[in-house]
């Protein structure tokens, strides 16, 4: 396993302070919470391969960019139904569940939980969830999709590519992500949350030219 870069150890090393905490939380009037699940049977064998196995891994994320915090774990129990197929449904409605702990934990009073999956919001039961309607913006599940989405192309790609250039920051971040059972992480130091901002400034940029 990688290097967990990015975690948080306390409050006020490599988070936000107590005060800045809520500082930030009162100059918003509902803090905007992502959150998205997935379950994957890939796993990285290292920072230029990837193999599929028969263990299914969840993952779980939660972004809150007004509050510039981020957060990623691995769920192994649950991640199949009784049936063996991957409990996708089931793996979203805990990421909903786990964005209110951090909610709590945050101290955040005014909040909404925004996911993309109708079913986990029946799921959850969390009266604080939104479901996010086709067309706008998850910033959860596109980051979510980042992550896998290495291990996809490097699969696609292992009988195509005979030598590989060597990894760069970006992908050993993606990496580290992978790999890491839980991850608390800065939204603002993440180099894959910064090229995930230039793309989307990009492509507004285009719209309204």
């Amino acid at each position: 396993m990688g290097p967990q870069r990015f975690v948080r150890e306390d409050r006020t090393s490599n988070n936000l302070t107590d005060a800045s905490h809520r500082f930030l939380v009162s100059q918003v009037t509902r803090v905007e919470v992502y959150c998205d699940g997935s379950v994957s049977p890939s796993r990285m064998d290292s920072l230029t391969s990837s193999t599929v196995t028969g263990a299914f891994v969840g993952r779980l994320i939660v972004l809150i960019p007004q509050l510039d915090f981020g957060l990623i774990e691995q769920v192994t129990e649950g991640a199949l139904t009784r049936k063996g197929d991957p409990a996708s449904t089931q793996m979203e409605a805990l990421a909903i569940s786990r964005a209110r702990e951090v909610c709590r934990e945050q101290k955040l009073e005014d909040y909404v939980i925004l996911t993309d999956s109708q079913g986990a919001v029946v799921l959850s039961d969390v009266r604080e969830t939104e479901w996010l309607a086709p067309g706008r913006l998850h910033y959860a599940s596109l980051f979510l999709d980042r992550i896998l989405n290495r291990g996809r192309y490097l699969r696609s790609s292992s009988r195509k590519v005979i030598a590989r250039k060597a990894p760069n920051k970006l992908q050993q971040e993606v990496y580290d992500m992978f790999q890491a059972r839980r991850l608390e992480f800065k939204l603002s130091k993440s180099m894959l949350w910064n090229k995930i901002q230039m793309e989307m400034n990009a492509v507004a940029e285009r719209s309204s030219s």
